[in-house]
């Protein structure tokens, strides 16, 4: 009997040394856009998502986190999750993907940075009184701010875009998550996030409601890694 097509396809992926058979196994509760693995939108604001990091990556007993469970391994990630968000368009995030690889050493700067801004912005969020937090948000905020202009959308509403004039910079998705978590912190709401106090999750919720809409699903990572 001959193989079927996906067996056939397998053995010849297998021949040419595809490097997608190499990848880790699928984290829980991710959707992969394009060649990343992005954690569900659970949080309610692109600002929550941003800190949303190990819930349900997989955990230890104690709640610390399994190797490879940071989403944010990588600048192509922090890229293209600014566009998954609608915070950079398209095109975009393709020339920033390749201008990334043409400068691994500025990426790696940015994806650091990016790193800093959201440990402060998850600090900031989870205790508003913290004001070292605030400070270290506020600058990446602000300089967000200078980066980009306020521009009338085709669905009518209002978005952030970098003006052409401003020229591709690694850093804009950076300033594209800085310009989020602007928003929420001048928003009354930011004093109803909430998170998720299951072992080994950590989500951060706009309110009391949707962190038991998603733990009550057994979603928030209380459940052990497969």
């Amino acid at each position: 009997m001959k193989p079927g097509a996906e067996l056939a396809a397998l053995h010849d992926r297998m021949l040419r040394a595809d490097p997608r058979l190499d990848r880790p196994p699928a984290p829980l509760y991710a959707v992969r856009v394009g060649d990343q693995w992005l954690p569900w939108s659970a949080g309610g604001h692109p600002a929550l998502e941003f800190c949303n990091t190990y819930a349900g990556w997989g955990a230890d007993p104690t709640g610390v986190p399994t190797p490879g469970s940071d989403w944010l391994r990588g600048y192509p990630t922090l890229a293209v999750r600014a566009g998954h968000h609608d915070l950079a368009d398209g095109p975009v995030v393709e020339a920033l993907l390749r201008r990334a690889a043409e400068q691994p050493a500025e990426a790696a700067g940015v994806l650091a940075d990016a790193r800093a801004f959201r440990s402060a912005l998850h600090a900031c969020l989870t205790d508003p009184q913290d004001g070292a937090a605030f400070g270290a948000v506020a600058i990446v905020v602000q300089e967000a701010g200078r980066s980009a202009v306020l521009t009338r959308g085709e669905d009518g509403l209002a978005h952030w875009r970098l003006p052409p004039s401003a020229g591709l910079r690694l850093p804009l998705p950076l300033y594209a998550a800085a310009r989020a978590a602007g928003e929420l912190l001048a928003d009354p709401r930011r004093f109803t996030v909430r998170r998720c106090p299951g072992t080994g999750c950590g989500w951060l919720f706009l309110d009391e409601s949707g962190r038991r809409r998603w733990c009550s699903l057994a979603t928030c990572g209380t459940r052990p890694a497969s």
